[in-house]
């Protein structure tokens, strides 16, 4: 599980505030953890990448009625983790005037569905302390809460997360999963990338065949295109031929959320058998996938090419490509 940042960096971190209603001297603290996948490993397939906005306003109900603590966002990956720490004082409802002081820390994993929304896991801890308490007494145990909901595209859900046997007060969490933040929203500024491509013929293993480095301001394309050209055997004339290989490579960087890195990827280009008597044989691909990145973490993607048949000299290419990103 990576450090939890400090304050300061949680601009850079991909986390917003949202304006807090009447609750300005209250301390409010919204970090993601997640253990980064380790390095040199092809990208996962099948399972829903990317990112969840989670919204949550924490509710407070005492002697003042219902009132807002403030409202939390966060762009959090799927599976990993997110923590709020929030605090509040309740005021008890019979009159006596009694103060608690409540501190919550919750744990809020979001795993995307894939029509959207999201289903969450929140555990919840409060720790609290009663105002007028003698010293010598001893602390109370932390309250412990689970909760696990589903939750559609923007569906509000309350959770109680704290209930007070003192002040008869209770705290609840108002939670929304929705869309991660567009681009412009990001404070990053450039990522640069180093991108390797390796080829195998065959069956063999794919070889180291060119790097290049790029670099891509947030939310915009970098591209770069390799281009081959490996002799075949002589066709059934005796013509000469070769194949030409040409793949354009995209990286698109998109979200930055808890010191990680969202990055689309679009593989386009052709292989053509050309020989001197017959017209080109020609093979287009186009592959998109998503990438989450650690900084410089390098993560890869495998994709096949297959001729149509024996008669063109040549039957797979397999294309290996390393994405390292420094942001």
């Amino acid at each position: 599980m990576s450090r939890v940042p400090p304050i300061a960096t949680q601009a850079r971190r991909g986390f917003r505030r949202a304006v807090s209603l009447g609750a300005s001297s209250l301390a409010t603290l919204l970090v993601v953890l997640g253990a980064a996948p380790p390095p040199q490993q092809p990208a996962p397939s099948g399972g829903l990448v990317g990112a969840v906005r989670v919204t949550i306003e924490t509710i407070a109900v005492d002697r003042r009625g219902t009132w807002s603590v403030g409202t939390d966002i966060a762009d959090i990956f799927s599976g990993s983790t997110g923590v709020l720490k929030k605090s509040a004082t309740l005021i008890s409802r019979d009159g006596a005037g009694t103060r608690e002081m409540v501190d919550l820390t919750a744990r809020i994993t979001p795993t995307a569905a894939p029509a959207g929304g999201c289903s969450l896991r929140l555990e919840t801890e409060a720790r609290t302390v009663v105002a007028g308490a003698k010293s010598g007494s001893r602390p109370r145990r932390p309250d412990v809460t689970r909760a696990a909901i589903n939750l559609q595209p923007d569906e509000e859900r309350l959770v109680e997360a704290f209930a007070s046997s003192a002040t008869q007060g209770r705290l609840a969490f108002r939670v929304k999963c929705g869309s991660p933040a567009s681009p412009s929203e990001s404070d990053v500024g450039f990522v640069d990338f180093v991108l390797n491509v390796a080829r195998g013929e065959g069956d063999k293993d794919p070889q180291p065949m060119k790097s290049n480095q790029l670099r891509a301001g947030f939310g915009r394309e970098a591209s770069v295109l390799f281009s081959f050209n490996v002799t075949l055997d002589p066709d059934a004339t005796g013509d000469k031929r070769y194949r030409k290989e040409e793949l354009e490579v995209t990286l698109t960087p998109t979200l930055e959320s808890g010191g990680r890195l969202q990055v689309d990827v679009a593989v386009r280009g052709e292989l053509a058998t050309v020989s001197a008597g017959a017209p080109p044989i020609t093979h287009p691909f186009d592959h998109q996938d998503t990438l989450i990145l650690s900084p410089g973490e390098t993560r890869g993607l495998d994709l096949d090419v297959h001729s149509s048949g024996a008669d063109e000299g040549w039957s797979r290419v397999r294309y290996r490509l390393g994405v390292t990103g420094a942001f």
